[in-house]
């Protein structure tokens, strides 16, 4: 049973309410009253109570009535139906309905907390055996973390020398090279792999709405909150949270999640109760934290906080011999999507594949497998399916006359600065006509910044 079990407890008779309220609170549990089921109503949603008591008798509707209208709003929750003496036959109605156990008025103190205690640990098992079936049907059994080099055995030694601990990690490299398969390998592994797994990219919201989902918010606590919503933190309760881009995260922020990391808690957006949550802290940024920090864009206690043990992701470009295991997994899941046979990639194109320098790393690989499976008219792919980016000049076939065609045009005396800037610019025209101008991309497959890519085509004068 986790002690930070949320109770909600329904009954018009206020003495009940506190003395419930009041015993179960000294056994850990947070608990929440309501006098009348309209009101209970309006609190429960998905996750936020793990039990809920009930009278039988209330004003508006019944106990049996309310026990099934709470089961359409949170299907998981434990039921508990509290009646009169003698009225064991309303009880079975209950237990027929859903309802986990009973207790008749006046009730034994010791009894109730014996038959609460058995209903959390009762949604405990339910909720373990629905994440586990969750996870079997969503992922394969087997490593996913691909790769043969040294630089890929060393992430999985790391993996394992720190999953099962509660340790916190902190994943950096470069976009694309897996940092979230990272973080999914440790919880995967770890002693709450049968807990929560809550992911929640700090780059993709914008400052006014990532302390509302990592930390939840009340209704009312701004326009358009309708309604009560956990947070992240509350959500990862028992199991691990994965904040992915913490460099991107704003300094406010970061002093809040700093704190949920000390204190173990949070509070909601607009509430004032303190919520008390037990998670595993992994983060990842593909950022220098350490410029950031002397920048004064990143807060150094946060950084010694979560950087406990760090894991170093390098670039596909710096482990070629991972490129033909990632690139045969990848066609495998393409087949797959596509519902058709795919036997593998000729020698020509794994040969481009091997030298291309991938700034998108294994993300853009299984992209360019993906597209190149579409376009292949055999279950084979060939050269010829794969981007100009990959295959221009990397093929063997045209290795040789490239660098005659370079020879020629200094022979006609052109400087080798000049030759260079040709080929250049003709690399930047055929990959913004890949990219059907979209500048991010064209300079994430060129391996540059886009202000550097906007310079070249001023110098260039590509429109």
């Amino acid at each position: 049973m986790l002690k930070s079990s949320n109770i909600l407890i329904v009954d018009d008779e206020k003495s009940i309410l506190f003395s419930l309220k009041a015993a179960l609170s000294k056994e850990g549990y947070n608990v929440k009253t309501a006098t009348e089921p309209g009101e209970a109503i309006r609190l429960i949603e998905p996750g936020s109570f793990q039990v809920i008591i009930s009278d039988y008798n209330m004003p508006g509707m019944n106990g049996v009535e309310f026990l099934k209208k709470a089961k359409t709003l949170d299907p998981e929750v434990v039921f508990i139906l509290m009646t009169a003496y003698g009225s064991e036959k309303l009880a079975i109605e209950a237990i027929k309905e859903g309802a986990y156990d009973y207790f008749s008025k006046p009730f034994d103190i010791d009894e109730m907390r014996v038959k609460v205690a058995k209903a959390c640990e009762r949604f405990d098992l339910a909720w373990q055996k629905k994440s586990l079936e969750e996870r079997f049907l969503v992922e394969p059994s087997d490593d996913k973390i691909i790769g043969v080099s040294p630089q890929s055995q060393a992430v999985k030694e790391r993996i394992e020398q720190v999953a099962k601990s509660d340790i916190t990690v902190l994943i950096h490299g470069e976009s694309g090279t897996g940092k979230e398969l990272v973080a999914e390998a440790l919880q995967r592994q770890s002693l709450r792999a049968s807990g929560p797994f809550v992911k929640l990219n700090c780059a993709a919201l914008p400052e006014n709405l990532i302390e509302s989902e990592l930390f939840g918010y009340e209704r009312g606590a701004f326009t358009g909150a309708t309604a009560r919503k956990r947070g992240k933190f509350e959500v990862a309760n028992g199991g691990t949270i994965f904040l992915d881009e913490i460099g991107d995260m704003a300094l406010n922020t970061q002093a809040k999640v700093l704190r949920a990391i000390q204190e173990r808690e949070v509070e909601r957006l607009g509430g004032n109760e303190t919520i008390k949550v037990d998670v595993r802290i992994i983060t990842a940024t593909h950022k220098d934290l350490k410029a950031l920090i002397s920048e004064g864009r990143f807060r150094e206690d946060l950084f010694y906080r979560i950087n406990v043990v760090s894991i170093e992701l390098a670039p596909l470009r710096e482990r070629p011999d991972d490129i033909s295991l990632l690139a045969d997994h990848f066609l495998g899941i393409a087949a797959k999507k596509l519902d058709r046979k795919l036997s593998g990639i000729s020698p020509k194109a794994m040969t481009a594949l091997k030298n291309f320098k991938w700034p998108g790393n294994v993300r853009q690989l299984q992209n360019i497998i993906e597209g190149a499976s579409v376009f292949s008219r055999t279950d084979t792919i060939e050269l010829e399916n794969l981007p100009d980016e990959v295959k221009l000049g990397f093929a063997p076939e045209t290795q040789t006359s490239n660098l005659d065609w370079i020879a020629s045009q200094i022979e006609k005396g052109k400087s080798l600065d000049e030759v260079v800037a040709e080929i250049e610019r003709e690399m930047i025209m055929r990959i913004l006509t890949a990219t059907s101008g979209n500048q991010s991309q064209a300079a994430t497959r060129l391996g540059i910044k886009r202000g550097t890519l906007q310079y070249k085509m001023k110098t260039y004068g590509i429109g």
